[in-house]
Order: C-alpha cells, then sequence, then structure tokens
C-alpha cells in the first residue's frame, strides 16, 4: 500500500526563532533518540492563527526530508505541546487506524526502505525527498499484532544496544585505569 493511501502528507513549516515563543519548532537535532525529544527544548516561535492547522498530534509521523545520513523518521509523542514541525521535515497526519505510527516510522528508518528513499531523492549536494517520492513510497503492512510486535521487539533492540554501548564504554574505563595503574 503506497503511503498515500495511509495518510495525510505535509510540509513542514519555515519561521522565525523568538526567545519569548511559547509555541516548539521542532529541528532535525531536536530529537535525540526516535521517537525522543530533547527534554531541554524549549518553545521558540511565537503563536498566530495560521500555525494551529500545522499543530503537531500524538501520533503524527515526522521524515527529515532533507539530508546526506538518509531520511530519518520519528513518531511524535506529544511530549512537547503545541508544537510544529520545521520545514526540514515531511510529516505524516490522520493515519489510518489499521496501522500503527511508531510501524510506520520502523518501516521508513529499515535500511531497504533509506536506501529506496535515497535513491529516488533530488539534489546532489543535498539529497531531499518530496510529497511526491513520499506518497509513492510502498509500505507493507501486516495486522496490527504483528505491528505492534514489531515495534515492541525494535524498541527492545534499541535498548539492548544502549546497554551493550554503556558496558564497553565501562569495560574502556576499566581497562584504562588498569593500564594507567601499571605504568604509575
Amino acid at each position: 500500500m503506497n503511503l498515500n493511501q495511509i495518510a495525510s502528507i505535509s510540509s513542514g513549516i519555515n519561521e522565525r526563532r523568538n526567545p519569548q515563543g511559547s509555541i516548539y519548532y521542532l529541528g532535525g537535532s531536536d530529537f535525540i533518540a526516535p521517537h525522543q525529544l530533547e527534554p531541554h527544548l524549549k518553545p521558540s516561535i511565537m503563536p498566530s492563527s495560521k500555525l494551529e492547522k500545522h499543530f503537531l498530534n500524538k501520533g503524527d509521523v515526522l521524515i527529515l526530508s532533507k539530508g546526506h545520513h538518509g531520511f530519518t523518521a520519528h513518531c511524535y509523542q506529544a511530549s512537547k505541546q503545541p508544537a510544529v514541525a520545521s520545514s526540514i521535515f515531511m510529516v505524516l497526519h490522520h493515519i489510518k487506524p489499521i496501522v500503527l505510527p511508531e510501524y510506520i516510522a520502523w518501516y521508513i528508518n529499515l535500511d531497504t526502505t533509506q536506501r529506496t528513499l535515497i535513491n529516488y531523492s533530488r539534489g546532489s549536494a543535498l539529497p531531499a525527498i518530496n510529497k511526491k517520492i513520499l506518497s509513492e513510497l510502498a509500505i507493507e503492512i501486516p495486522d496490527l499484532k504483528t505491528q505492534e510486535s514489531i515495534v515492541a521487539l525494535d524498541h527492545f533492540k534499541k535498548k539492548e544496544s544502549k546497554i551493550i554501548n554503556q558496558l564497553d564504554q565501562l569495560k574502556a574505563t576499566k581497562l584504562e585505569i588498569l593500564l594507567k595503574s601499571k605504568i604509575q
């Protein structure tokens, strides 16, 4: 099924930041992990009536539309509200209930899907995807129970990777301390 058959697709917006702002303006670097926003993120744009139609809802999927490192997808968890996506993102809204937003993000983040998007991207200086490219992206959609299992397994795999990295850092620190004690 093509992505435009399961969600509405729109572009993020371009706004000027303002330290007195009360609306979160999400950029690519504001996500510190999949689906996780920087905890110290501050609102940075001023309210206006034209912004309301761009407010993100829990479960919207934000996809980086420009970059050399792929087109990463994040599921907005509504931890910072109200929020809008910057123009660096394409946004999937009104996702049909037959598909979990987290599943869509997982599927888009797969290496095979990323390679497909990179192959269809435009521009040599800064590869970019547009609404048409995303609209035509085919996504395999299993039943909801299978989607839930995939999302859960992916979550546990990421958690495992994080723990393994922490353990590796601790081992490196321990080895450094041990070796330094031998030369002192």
